[in-house]
């Protein structure tokens, strides 16, 4: 029992869905601060705080599930690695658990995206679909896999601007761009940590069909794009200062982490820029919430 118990926590990917909730919480802060309709001010504001705990709630539900199915259709392979004891599968969990983990998580993060809004309904339904699609063929067929994982991480804006406005924003598509730039990078970087197992189970992911240096520098290149992102998206929003010196010191954080990377261009250096760009998504994501409080007048 307390193996399963751990296995379910593995499943959660804590250290990394964590960060949805700063991530989510500072999309929605921005959103709110441009296109909340609220009496008086946002920050004394009863609907303000419940709709942010029900955006951070279903993205972080969202997000979860999105692993829990990930380790079902995973469930064979992670099985016949027994070394690797931070997958769920090695931890006495069923397959049909992981299924049912999923829906527990996911069913719940839909229902909210409905009750907050059904176009927020609609893109969290289309990100629903990438991961499945990541999940049961992209990822043990193609090297190229997270452009599946990219598209749900870049419709993530949009989803919450949704909540907020139901037009199409120009804050959300900058954001989403962002993501656009991040997200390849990050993912690029933490499959390195896989290849040995990944090599010997025949699975054809980047590191091992084009070499992890050159992953190293296509991660580098991608986050060259994050920081070109971000300047564009202070300069055609009502964004200040503290978001421009936030998002710049992250993306300079970014930048030098895959320089690092490039120079030593290792599984276990893959693994560890993965884990710093964690750093990355909470620097953001206060800097978007900080400029809000201080800039930008209901």
């Amino acid at each position: 029992m307390v193996s399963k118990g751990k296995g379910f926590a593995i499943t959660l990917r804590p250290i990394v869905s964590m960060v949805t909730i700063p991530w989510t919480a500072g999309m929605a802060v921005f959103a709110a601060s441009v296109y909340g309709d609220y009496s008086g001010d946002m920050w004394t504001d009863a609907q303000f705080y419940w709709t942010l705990i029900l955006v951070m709630l279903a993205s972080f539900l969202g997000v979860t599930a999105g692993y829990a199915l990930n380790d079902y259709f995973d469930y064979q392979v992670d099985l016949a690695n027994p070394v690797r004891m931070d997958k769920a599968a090695n931890h006495g969990l069923a397959r049909k658990d992981l299924f049912v983990f999923a829906a527990m998580l996911g069913i719940p993060s839909l229902l909210i995206w409905f009750y907050l809004s059904p176009l927020a309904f609609l893109v969290a339904i289309a990100q629903l679909v990438c991961i499945l699609a990541y999940s049961a063929w992209a990822k043990p067929n193609t090297p190229y896999s997270n452009l599946f994982v990219v598209l749900p991480t870049a419709l993530m804006p949009i989803t919450v601007f949704f909540v907020y406005t139901d037009t199409l924003a120009i804050e959300a598509l900058l954001l989403a761009l962002v993501n656009l730039a991040f997200e390849p990078g990050f993912t690029w970087a933490g499959v390195c940590r896989d290849v040995g197992s990944d090599e010997k189970l025949n699975i054809p992911s980047l590191p091992i069909v084009r070499g992890i240096p050159a992953v190293a520098k296509m991660v580098l290149a991608v986050w060259i794009a994050v920081a070109a992102f971000t300047v564009m998206t202070w300069y055609y929003t009502d964004l200040g200062l503290v978001f421009l010196i936030g998002g710049m010191f992250a993306a300079i954080f970014l930048m030098a982490s895959a320089v690092a990377f490039v120079k030593t261009p290792t599984a276990e250096m893959g693994g560890a820029t993965f884990m710093k760009s964690i750093l990355w998504f909470w620097v953001f994501s206060i800097s978007l919430i900080v400029d809000a409080a201080v800039n930008i007048q209901i």
